[in-house]
């Protein structure tokens, strides 16, 4: 009985939690990105030393969300003329970063936790990552991002941990992180 007297305790706390969240107002403002923030992180790519010898190209840019083309060049493969798997997990993190940082005007207060890739095919030409946000708190964020090839095939798909360091969502619905 006590084991089952605790599954309904339980049970009412998330009734009493799902209640409150859903009484919220929920007329709070998004963020709007800045329209030269797109600008600034393609030149924040090109500058970059880790990142600038891929040549990669930022064509998206929304709100928890990025997409960057990565051409295709033989100094970017294995020596099969697939392309390394350590250069799509680099993309693959810098999508994530990127699509997080829309959050805060470009500014990166975080770091990269935890990086899961399954690789699903090879990318033996242009491949093009699209991340997007799906889980913000005000210390661990989460990232999911999808490597296509040029022909829309998945070759990979990525699960990105980051976690705050100097900034904070002041308006994380999960609360304390």
């Amino acid at each position: 009985m006590r084991r089952g007297a605790r599954r309904t305790r339980h049970s009412g706390a998330i009734s009493r939690r799902i209640k409150r969240l859903s009484s919220k107002p929920m007329d709070r403002p998004r963020p709007v990105i800045a329209p030269d923030l797109k600008q600034r992180l393609s030149a924040r790519l090109a500058a970059s030393p880790a990142l600038s010898w891929l040549n990669p190209e930022l064509c998206a840019l929304e709100l928890d969300y990025a997409e960057i083309r990565l051409p295709y060049r033989e100094a970017l493969t294995n020596g099969s003329g697939t392309v390394h798997g350590g250069v799509l997990a680099t993309l693959a993190d810098t999508a994530v970063a990127f699509a997080l940082s829309t959050n805060f005007d470009g500014k990166m207060g975080f770091a990269t936790a935890d990086l899961t890739i399954h690789f699903l095919r090879r990318a033996r030409g242009d491949v093009t990552a699209r991340a997007r946000i799906v889980k913000k708190g005000k210390r661990v964020n989460v990232g999911d991002v999808e490597i296509v090839d040029s022909g829309g095939r998945a070759v990979s798909r990525v699960l990105a941990t980051f976690l705050l360091t100097t900034s904070s969502f002041d308006y994380a619905p999960e609360g304390k992180e």
